[in-house]
């Protein structure tokens, strides 16, 4: 009796490991299958992008934003790769080329969502946050209005609302073999959006990063 009860207990303590196991190797591979998603900080290195009254350059905001909507988005569980991750750049000091070799990135690393990130600036008055995307993309559309209602939550601007590339066609967005959006998350050239993109950096890295995890659960 001792020794059947002793077997008993070996084979529900197996059934258990295995179980465990199992329920491990399927959480593993529901967090593999997450999306690949690559955030572009615009510019960069020989290009500073716009520049504001203050002396501020584009690309150093946009990097500040890029490296935060990355890291909370791995936090969330996705694949997260850039274009880069600091001021240096790996491309020829040539538009064209700058921008094709962010798109064969994209295609290289496999990536699922391409999120370029920028700052826009003009010389009239001018303020607000707004997104470049493929109106006739479902994916890139579900996305962006997202990411729109993420950052009307912390109402530091305005919103611009959408724009479709195929009427302003944008490299990144138009020549992507990847679904790819462009934000403009404010105006460099306008003090409060200034204000708010330097010193509230992580609320909007957050709206952005939590405007994807939505729209692609």
């Amino acid at each position: 009796m001792k020794k059947l009860l002793i077997s008993l207990l070996l084979i529900f303590c197996i059934g258990c490991t295995f179980t465990f196991l199992n329920e491990t190797n399927i959480n593993i591979s529901a967090k593999s299958t997450k999306e690949t998603i690559m955030i572009d900080a615009g510019h960069g290195g020989y290009d500073v992008g716009a520049e504001s009254f203050y002396g501020d350059y584009e690309k150093d905001i946009n990097l500040e934003i890029a490296l935060l909507v990355g890291k909370q988005l791995k936090s969330y569980g996705y694949n997260v790769v850039y274009t880069r991750t600091s001021d240096s750049v790996s491309w020829p000091s040539s538009n064209k080329k700058d921008l094709q070799a962010r798109c064969d990135l994209a295609k290289k690393k496999n990536a699922d969502l391409f999120v370029s990130i920028h700052l826009n600036s003009s010389e009239y008055e001018a303020n607000g946050y707004e997104i470049y995307c493929d109106f006739n993309n479902k994916n890139t559309l579900k996305v962006s209005n997202s990411i729109l209602k993420q950052l009307d939550q912390f109402d530091y601007s305005t919103n611009r609302g959408l724009l479709d590339t195929n009427e302003t066609p944008l490299y990144v967005v138009k020549n992507n073999k990847v679904d790819a959006i462009l934000i403009e998350a404010g105006f460099i050239s306008d003090d409060s959006d200034l204000y708010y993109l330097k010193n509230y950096t992580k609320n909007i890295a957050t709206a952005i990063a939590k405007g994807i995890k939505k729209s692609l659960n």
